[in-house]
């Protein structure tokens, strides 16, 4: 398994329409023209994780500067409980080893509607925080969604304020205006 940098936004726009979509619901999924800017500015990071040539997995990120932002991260639905989100995380931790901060989010279990849905969120929780994520005293709401965020060690923690103005940054460097005025928020509990 190697973890590869995608260099072309057709290799991006071909695991949207094939992938990605199957992957999260439509509520979670952006517009691919608003990755397309993002891209075209030099603000997103695409990686793959390849078995040969067959493609394992994917995670895209919003970046700025040094910061990064887990923007969307899966695995072939065939290749799941095979130990591969946790080989891919690492090795995406050393693809990019500049980094000065990377933030993920998983949904809130303490927002979940029903048992089910808590006991699957809390799940992905867990699996984050055994492959080294640091829980933060972060919460947000994007777009309708519940989320706590997740500090990736990338050799210096953040306080939580220097964490919220990070997110908020990765979130106005990508949002319109007004999505982002209305759409966003971030606070600790």
């Amino acid at each position: 398994m190697e973890t590869k940098r995608l260099t072309e936004f057709k290799q991006v726009e071909m695991i949207y329409n094939t992938r990605l979509k199957k992957d999260f619901v439509r509520n979670e999924r952006k517009p691919l023209s608003s990755m397309k800017r993002s891209w075209d500015r030099d603000a997103y990071d695409c990686y793959g994780l390849f078995d040969g040539d067959s493609m394992a997995g994917y995670a895209f990120f919003v970046r700025e500067g040094r910061w990064y932002l887990f923007d969307y991260l899966a695995i072939a639905e065939e290749r799941r409980d095979q130990g591969l989100g946790g080989l891919f995380l690492g090795q995406l931790a050393s693809c990019i080893g500049d980094a000065d901060c990377i933030v993920g989010e998983v949904e809130d279990p303490d927002r979940a509607e029903d048992e089910e849905t808590r006991d699957l969120r809390l799940r992905r929780l867990q699996f984050y925080l055994r492959c080294g994520y640091r829980q933060t005293a972060l919460r947000a709401t994007v777009f309708g969604a519940d989320y706590r965020i997740l500090e990736v060690p990338t050799g210096r923690e953040h306080t939580t304020e220097e964490l919220k103005t990070i997110y908020t940054e990765l979130y106005r460097s990508t949002l319109p205006a007004l999505f982002f005025r209305t759409q966003f928020r971030v606070t600790t509990p």
